[in-house]
């Protein structure tokens, strides 16, 4: 027996130090065989059962862990074997077994050029052995997408099944010596199943649209009744389903396998809606057999409506007395008729209609077409003859609108012109209080005959400066020749906020004159930020900060930006609305903020180390700005662990026990007066101990003197010797105590101790 062992130490000897040998056990250690393949129960080396002989191998495991397939398919199982570290290891041998159900194994990994290779025993027993590199695995098809990708240290087996059922499998790597961890369990769910979820479809708005979701045997294709389909409106317009236009309806399949379902908007709007589809095999309660789902899926629904459009041109001049054509377009440029279109056209005072083509219906100055459906791409001309009874500009609206809301809007302008002076002057509606207000003079002279020493004279109101310093505006346009304009534009600023009627005149020979007047209202956004932060949090919790930004004044707080500084030291989580992060400053990109107006963002941040947190925060904006800050105090707090482990187990009636008792603070605040108290089994006796702190013995009590600090992730070491008296399953018993514990934490350890006698 001596030589034998001799020699098996020696063959182990001579296969580790070969040259090529891995850092894990060779392949023909893994699972010795020789000659041809034996399909047979797998036995490990000589003494195998009673050792840990492959000691890398520590875990296996499958995927997918649970999944279901149609009937008459093939499903791929991959198994993984792996390290203590769970990295993969190779040519490990996985033994796979069908224990119940339905279902057989049509293939499985053979790959590898030894006798130990892998192979189908039967339909229900295989075994196969872990790459030692990746592979590709293809169903036979030109398909790439359906390829399954095969890692280091993965083997495979394919199972399939006829019948409806579920197919149990174990993959078992008898290499593994922790019988918890070499095994690993699937299930397979087989159903004679195939569905056709309804396609993308376009409808035109407001109109009501069937979902059809189809569902029959993949076996035979014929329909399955009685199959629960739900549907659910995930986004888009409003809408619902009918009957009563809730977002989520569930139809049950009819005879032919069809779920329908009839999808209504709740008002006619343009966009996609995404609506989710699943598939579940109800509960059978006369079979005993539980509700199963199919299949989940995703379609969309398009809504397209009708658009209308108009142009509308005219001469830009005109005489008085003189016929001018307007020239009017209504069109439609989407893909729906839009219908009842009405066109409407007012013509200014001062225009006289003529005539029109088509007629018109006139009422007074306005003008009416009843223009019907317009079609997709369609283009309805109208043509409108009238003349200038007075000089001056005449800004002629027209209008178009149909069904479902629709209305579109078209202007043309038209000078009518005799010889007098005609002015303008245009400002911006409004401006804040830092920006200047650009007033545009346009000076036209609309005789027949030269406007001379032309003068602009403008008395600005109470409040309006120009250059600084001036009240009044003045400008020397010269001559003016028959129909030529000249123009001048120049800045003025306020001194406070407040509606501005400013009045300007011209005056030229021979008694001309002119005068036009802008309406500008000056206003001032003010910014307020608020900052909401809690006072205490405690190291590695989660600091909340709310922000809020308001503008109270009576102007638009332009291109508001708000800026977070984070305290130094703490990890953002998470900033919302879009809040960008660079170097510890998060960014928000606010917009416009109307007068009154709020945006509330807000910060997460994690704060590692005890201290006060102290977080500015400023907004600014075009004419205004604010800031402020907020304080959090970060306080610590301990947190021990302990752990005892026995050195030796099981041990001999007369041998000794180490215990070793661990203290591991984990938490960020030290621990203070930490004791340790022990407690011996009555089958064993104290023989000593050491610790970072002296120890009292009391019969089968050993306590430990208080150890006055722990700092956080610090650890202390404590060691108990005992010695076993009689036989017996024995628990020894750890206690600790500390100033910031309301109670004990209590820890025990078996140890096994037999006699040999």
């Amino acid at each position: 027996m001596k030589t034998a062992v001799r020699l098996i130490a020696l063959v182990a000897v001579v296969f580790a130090f070969v040259p090529g040998c891995r850092d894990h056990m060779p392949h023909s250690f893994t699972w010795p065989a020789g000659g041809n393949v034996q399909q047979t129960h797998p036995k490990p080396p000589e003494g195998g059962y009673y050792s840990n002989w492959d000691p890398y191998a520590a875990t296996i495991e499958v995927v997918p862990i649970e999944a279901l397939n149609p009937v008459r398919s093939q499903h791929v199982l991959i198994a993984t074997v792996r390290d203590k570290d769970g990295n993969p290891l190779p040519n490990r041998r996985v033994e796979w077994m069908i224990s119940d159900g339905v279902g057989s194994f049509v293939e499985v990994d053979e790959s590898g050029i030894r006798a130990s290779r892998g192979y189908k025993v039967d339909n229900r027993f295989a075994v196969t052995h872990t790459n030692n590199g990746g592979h590709v695995l293809t169903r036979g098809n030109d398909d790439p997408s359906d390829d399954i990708k095969l890692e280091r240290g993965q083997t495979w087996a394919v199972i399939t099944s006829p019948v409806e059922g579920t197919t149990h499998v174990i993959a078992y790597a008898p290499g593994i010596y922790d019988w918890t961890k070499h095994k690993a369990f699937a299930q397979k769910h087989w159903m004679d199943s195939a569905w056709e979820f309804p396609p993308p479809a376009t409808n035109p708005v407001k109109t009501p649209h069937k979902l059809v979701t189809k569902v029959f045997k993949h076996s035979d294709h014929k329909p399955l009744p009685g199959i629960e389909v739900t549907y659910k409106l995930l986004d888009g317009p409003a809408g619902g389903f009918a009957p009563d236009g809730k977002t989520t309806v569930k139809v049950k399949t009819d005879a032919d396998g069809l779920a329908v379902a009839t999808l209504q908007q709740t008002d006619a709007a343009e966009g996609v809606n995404k609506i989710g589809i699943s598939i579940v095999r109800p509960e059978d309660t006369k079979c005993c057999r539980p509700a199963m789902p199919i299949a989940n899926g995703e379609t969309t629904k398009t809504w397209i409506g009708p658009k209308i459009a108009i142009t509308k041109t005219a001469p830009p001049t005109a005489l008085v007395g003189q016929n001018f054509d307007y020239q009017i377009v209504v069109s439609n440029p989407a893909q729906v008729a839009a219908t009842n279109a009405v066109l409407t056209d007012e013509l200014p005072d001062g225009i006289q209609y003529v005539s029109s083509q088509p007629e018109a219906k006139v009422n007074g100055q306005t003008l009416t077409w009843q223009l019907g459906t317009v079609n997709p791409g369609q283009s309805i001309p109208a043509r409108v003859t009238v003349k200038g009874k007075r000089t001056g500009e005449f800004i002629n609206p027209a209008v178009v609108k149909a069904d479902l809301g629709l209305e579109a809007r078209a202007q043309a302008k038209t000078v009518i012109v005799q010889a007098a002076l005609k002015m303008t002057k245009t400002a911006p509606a409004e401006v804040l209080l830092c920006e200047p207000i650009r007033y545009k003079i346009v000076v036209t002279n609309t005789g027949s005959a030269p406007a001379t020493n032309v003068k602009l004279e403008d008395k600005l109101p109470d409040g309006l400066i120009w250059k600084g310093q001036y009240t009044t505006v003045t400008a020397d346009f010269g001559t003016i020749d028959a129909g030529q304009s000249k123009q001048t534009e120049y800045e003025v600023t306020a001194k406070k906020t407040g509606e501005f009627v400013n009045n300007a005149t011209v005056a030229a020979d021979n008694g001309l004159t002119a005068a036009a007047k802008a309406t500008t209202i000056v206003r001032q956004p003010v910014l307020v930020i608020r900052k909401d932060a809690p006072k205490v949090r405690f190291v590695g919790m989660t600091v909340s900060y709310s922000i809020t930004v308001t503008n109270n004044g009576d102007g638009v707080a332009r291109n508001t930006v708000l800026v977070d500084k984070l305290p130094a030291g703490v990890a953002l989580k998470s900033a919302s609305d879009g809040g960008k992060d660079a170097a510890g400053t998060i960014t928000w990109d606010l917009g416009d903020l109307a007068p009154k107006a709020s945006k509330k963002v807000s910060v997460v941040v994690t704060a590692p180390t005890i201290g006060t947190l102290e977080n500015f925060a400023s907004a600014t904006a075009l004419c205004a700005k604010a800031s402020t800050k907020s304080t959090t105090e970060i306080k610590g707090i301990p947190a021990i662990l302990l752990e005892c482990v026995d050195i030796k187990d099981p041990i001999m009636v007369g041998q000794q026990e180490t215990y070793e008792i661990i203290v591991t603070n984990q938490g960020s605040a030290e621990g203070t007066n930490i004791v340790i108290e022990c407690t011996l089994p009555a089958e064993q006796e104290f023989v000593s101990a050491t610790g970072p702190t002296k120890e009292t013995v009391d019969g089968k009590t050993v306590t430990f003197a208080p150890l006055k600090s722990l700092a956080p992730k610090a650890k202390a070491t404590y060691k108990v010797i005992s010695k076993a008296l009689k036989e017996g399953d024995v628990r020894f018993k750890v206690s600790l105590t500390s100033d910031q514990m309301t109670s004990p934490a209590e820890e025990t350890e078996s140890t096994h101790i037999f006699s040999d006698k």
